[in-house]
């Protein structure tokens, strides 16, 4: 009787290991999706950083651009006055 009560408590640990192990599987394809998400995330961020470099840098250049202009007119218009 013994034999018999100390196979139920094996089986029914097993039976709870297996479920603890179905759990942690389903939980570890959760977590490889949102690294997933994650990652996609962090692509995006990165390429939107570089094109606002780009975009900062092409401002930077027009800002330049645009002075040259208006010093260019303020100089002719100083010479008209």
């Amino acid at each position: 009787m013994a034999m018999d009560a100390v196979l139920r408590q094996l089986e029914s640990r097993i039976e709870e290991l297996v479920e603890a192990y179905g759990t942690s599987r389903q939980h570890e394809a959760e977590l490889e999706a949102q690294v997933a998400d994650l990652q996609n995330r962090i692509d995006s961020d990165s390429k939107a950083g570089e094109r606002t470099k780009e975009l900062e840098k092409q401002r930077e250049e027009l800002c330049k651009r645009l002075e040259k202009v208006l010093k260019k007119i303020d100089g002719t218009l100083a010479k008209e006055g």
